[in-house]
Parts: structure tokens; sequence; C-alpha cells
């Protein structure tokens, strides 16, 4: 099962790593995690709630949600995926897998040219090239 769609996809690829009796605490806690970025970007109670339930972001406001806990999780810096950032939240959520952590680096590898001067429009590149690299390694994402 993965771990979540939305947020970005390095965080769906690490949902298949969690039981499903896991799945509504890890929503919990990113409820609480977007809690700033909610604030910051002017993002509702349903905003979050899509965020958390792997709802694809349409708005603008549901995209500036999606590239600020990308931001905030070291993927994005507004302007390009982060290479490294990516890696060490995969290397936390992977638990030390290494089978897994290369399929990381390979994600990553496709992913590292992803860069756009708007940094919500980013987050949804960012997501799609995850989603379709996953993809690409015979990880099926919802997203």
């Amino acid at each position: 099962m993965k771990f979540i769609a939305v947020v970005s996809l390095f965080l769906a690829f690490a949902y298949a790593s969690v039981k499903a009796d896991e799945v509504d605490d890890a929503k919990e806690m990113l409820r609480g995690l977007a809690s700033d970025c909610k604030a910051k970007e002017g993002a509702s109670d349903d905003d979050v709630d899509g965020f958390v339930n792997d709802v694809p972001p349409k708005t603008r406001t549901e995209k500036c949600l999606v590239a600020c806990m990308q931001e905030q999780f070291g993927v994005s810096n507004g302007k390009t995926f982060q290479v490294e950032g990516f890696l060490e939240l995969s290397k936390v959520l992977m638990k030390g897998d290494d089978s897994k952590m290369e399929t990381a680096k390979e994600i990553a590898d496709d992913c590292k040219a992803m860069a756009n001067d708007d940094r919500c429009e980013l987050a949804v590149d960012i997501l799609n090239c995850l989603k379709d690299s996953a993809e690409k390694h015979g990880i099926e994402l919802k997203h």
C-alpha cells in the first residue's frame, strides 16, 4: 500500500513500505505536518484532505500547498527538484532497505532536471515526474 501520492510521489513511493494499519497514522501525521503550509498558502481543510487522500492538485492553492510540503521536506527549493533532499527523505522512509533505496536513486536521477520558475507548477511537474518514473520501475501509484 502506498504512503501517499499527492504530497509528492516521493511520499507515495514510501506508502509501498507501510502496513495497512499504519496508513491512518501516516495520514494524521501528514495533516499535522501540513498545518504550517495550510496557513502559509491559505489552504482549506478540504485542500489538506485532498492532499492527504491522494487527490491530484488542480487549483492554484492545492498546487501551492503541495509546493510548500515539498519545500518543507527538502524535495524542492521552489525552483528545482532537490535530489539530495529526496534521497534523504527516502532513506528515512525506506528504513535502510537497500533495494528500495536503489530504486529511489534511479527515480531521483530520472527527475533531477525538473525546474520551473513557478514553484506551484514545479510541484505538479515533480509529482508527475516521480509518478512516471516510479511506474517505469514497476511501482504503480494512483496519482
